[in-house]
């Protein structure tokens, strides 16, 4: 009974993800051609009505929400639902520079800010802006990208003051009001180089002019603001400053005739302040213990029917000659991502509808892709930096770019290796686990013989077959495995380093046995799968410099160096005394890791130094916490293990799209001894640690998702460096440059 429900649920929204695609296609069309149109177009999906097209398919959506809660028994809100089924909407659309320059765009009305300091962000198609009220009376508009790592800097709408300065959500850089950078911490502490020029780094700005009603309208044209080696232009800026000024309190009507004013009057909402309020309402993060999201079954469906309509759209324009690489690694891309979905929705094959979508689309593509060669990784013209800098970043188009993600595929994801799980997982012969990753499936299977063996299905409409697996190899292709401490891993290609040959100062591991570990299952084992491009959350949890912004708990509980380099910036202890604004769970997880100690502060300390000098541990620690994972310029693996003294953590991103991805974290621990009088301690800190560390999660989580809104943008030009706490990201982005020296281009070029 129960499967035919989720047959019948499963067609309804797959459907429903069609049409979505139908509305992506329409609001494409506007955006690109008729401002107003556009603007009525977003107006009838907030509102759900206004338009035939959006009204059908509102209905059908709540008709299936309607039978899911019937099925199921729940609640699920047919609110959060729609805003989700819009914004992916809205997040599709995108308007090339070379359009954009062509009109003006309402921004604002000038009484939305009225006094110094006074903000307001919106949303211009991908493009997201902020425009603020100076100290001299004049509005400003600037892209709300920061210049270091793509955050929005302000958020909502608010006022900062003039003498204050707005701070990135994501590392603290300050912007003042006028755009200008006030402060980048760690900056007068030398740790971005001695070279480094806070001038540089100011919010890119654009002109703007206001109209006769106080309409604000900013022309989003970046090249009359910049000198050729990037920089701001400031003659040219102080000029323009003053010539805004002027305009502020006399335009004529004859002067701005050109401005569309007629599509925003007084009685109509702001379309660019309602998207970017929609964009942060559907944007999860951790809130109250929760994220504020849609069941997953319904977001991978409505994603699968998407998906479904995006290829077939894809295949009738390659079959109606519009050839070229792009559009080929579009197809590659796509029919993974849709793969990936249905795997991960429809894991034991049960729902013949999702084969019948494979088919259809494999039907339109398979003459198309049996002639697909990948694009040879042309250098030309690819600036490089100096190794021993590692300071220059790679460009934001790279993130979440589909045709780019084929290339990664082939040549980043498939060659480097991919967690599994624990050999205490598959204990005995005829045990087996697998894993989804990019439209494939690979299994470990524990053999007759105790050995390991790893393979892939060879079609993924098979995965209701097994686990009957058949002789020679199970019926799968064989792939490459590898054991390290214990932990099982794959990869799709057989050439290059083992585990063992890359990993970074692997002798810290020894002392903990971690062989001998087995899996914390409950709340120490879970999967989040999050619509954000895997090398932005790598990225992320490759340094700590974010800590001090946003994680208060972490800084809380442990001393965090900006020097990341060598041990030092790989072992943190914890602060002793305590802080004492710890939270409850806080001060549990400090006072149990006292109690299970085994050796004193002054010996710790010893530990580190011993450490530091022969990259070894003679024993385990009892105070402090590190993260061990692999070189990153060898192997840029998103894969990283947490040692604690009470239990280990590993933490791995599974691509699963170009804008796509799952956490996979998994807790591991020695068997406990009933009678030893520290096993509650152990238990317990275990558990809070645990939650501690999934909070900490939920904040990276929404962090992210605003970035990846913010490198949505074509107008950003990437000028950032990395600072020192940021060294395993100027390494883990030198690999991809290496292994995708088109990754280095300004702008895309596929």
């Amino acid at each position: 009974m129960i499967l035919v429900k989720e047959k019948g649920l499963c067609k309804l929204f797959v459907e429903v993800g069609r049409q979505q695609y139908s509305l992506a296609a329409m609001g494409t069309n506007f955006a690109n051609n008729d401002e107003v149109a556009w603007n009525r177009f977003v107006t009838a999906l907030l509102s759900a009505k206004g338009d035939s097209a959006v009204e059908v398919v509102y209905k059908y959506l709540v008709d299936a929400v309607f039978e899911y809660n019937k099925r199921h028994n729940t609640e699920v809100n047919i609110k959060i639902v729609y805003n989700y089924f819009i914004a992916k909407i809205i997040r599709s659309i995108f308007v090339e520079i070379s359009e954009l320059e062509k009109n003006w765009y309402f921004i604002c009305r000038s009484a939305e800010i009225p006094k110094p300091g006074d903000f307001v962000t919106v949303q211009i198609f991908q493009e997201p802006l902020v425009a603020v009220r100076q100290a001299d009376g004049t509005i400003r508009v600037f892209l709300n990208v920061c210049t270091h790592r793509q955050a929005p800097v302000f958020e909502g709408h608010g006022c900062v003051g003039v003498d204050k300065t707005a701070l990135c959500p994501y590392h603290g850089w300050a912007f003042g009001v006028d755009g200008h950078c006030k402060n980048a911490p760690g900056a007068n502490r030398g740790e971005f180089g001695t070279d480094f020029d806070l001038k540089n780094y100011s919010l890119q700005e654009f002109e703007v002019k206001i109209d006769e009603n106080q309409g604000v309208f900013a022309k989003l044209l970046e090249q009359d603001l910049r000198s050729s080696n990037g920089k701001t232009n400031r003659k040219g800026h102080e000029e323009r400053k003053g010539k805004r000024l002027l305009e502020s309190f006399c335009v004529s009507p004859t002067e701005n005739s050109h401005l569309k004013e007629e599509s925003q009057p007084e009685n109509q909402q702001n379309i660019g302040v309602e998207i970017t309020n929609l964009l942060n309402c559907v944007s999860p993060g951790y809130a109250d213990g929760e994220t504020a999201t849609l069941p997953e079954q319904i977001r991978l469906w409505l994603r699968i029917g998407y998906l479904e309509a995006e290829l077939i759209q894809l295949i009738a324009d390659i079959n109606q000659g519009r050839t070229g690489d792009s559009r080929q690694l579009m197809l590659e891309s796509l029919i993974g991502e849709l793969k990936q979905a249905i795997l991960t929705v429809d894991s034991d094959g049960s729902t013949p509808e999702l084969n019948e979508v494979l088919q259809r689309v494999y039907n339109s593509s398979d003459e198309q892709r049996q002639f697909i060669e990948y694009p040879k990784i042309d250098t030309d013209g690819v600036e490089y930096s100096e190794l021993s800098e590692r300071r220059q970043a790679l460009p934001i188009w790279i993130y979440g770019d589909a045709t780019l993600f084929a290339l990664e595929v082939e040549h980043l994801i498939k060659p480097t290796w991919q967690f599994v799980c624990h050999i205490n997982e598959v204990p005995q012969p005829g045990n087996f686990t697998w894993l989804d990753i990019v439209g494939e499936r690979a299994y470990v299977i524990r053999t007759a013989s105790g050995e390991l063996f790893a393979g892939k299905l060879q079609d993924v409409t098979q995965r209701g077959s097994y686990p009957k697996f058949g002789l020679p190899n199970y019926g799968l292709e064989p792939i490459d495995i590898d054991v390290f401490y214990g932990f099982i891993f794959i990869r799709f290609t057989w050439e290059g380093s083992r585990l063992a040959e890359s990993w970074y100062l692997p002798g810290l591991l020894e002392p903990y046995q971690l062989e001998n570990m087995q899996p914390i299952g409950g709340v120490g084992q879970y999967d989040i799968n999050v619509e954000v491009d895997y090398k932005l959350l790598w990225e992320n949890f490759l340094e700590d410099y974010h800590f001090p912004m946003m994680h208060k708990g972490l800084t809380r509980r442990f001393g965090v160096s900006s020097d990341c380099e060598g041990i030092n910036g790989m072992i943190i202890p914890m602060r002793d005394p305590a802080s004492p604004s710890l939270t409850p769970i806080e001060r549990q997880y400090y006072d149990c890791a006292k109690v299970i100690a085994r050796h004193s502060w002054e010996r710790e300390q010893e530990l580190q130094d011993f450490a530091s000098e022969n990259y070894s541990l003679p024993e385990t620690l009892c105070y402090s916490a590190f993260c061990s994972m692999s070189a990153q310029e060898e192997i840029p693996m998103p894969f990283s293990l947490s040692v604690f003294p009470e239990h280990v953590q590993t933490f791995s991103l599974v691509p699963a799209g170009p804008r796509e991805c799952r956490f996979h974290v998994r807790s591991y621990g020695h068997i406990l001894n009933p009678h030893d009088t520290n096993t509650k301690a152990i238990e317990e800190a275990r558990l809070a640690n645990i939650q501690l560390l999934l909070e900490s999660l939920h904040e990276d989580i929404r962090v992210n998702y605003i970035c990846q809104d913010s490198v949505s943008s074509r107008l950003f030009e990437k000028i950032g460096v990395f600072s020192i706490a940021e060294f395993d990201v100027a390494k883990f982005q030198e690999a991809i440059r290496a292994k995708l020296p088109i990754t280095s281009r300004q702008r895309k070029p596929l």
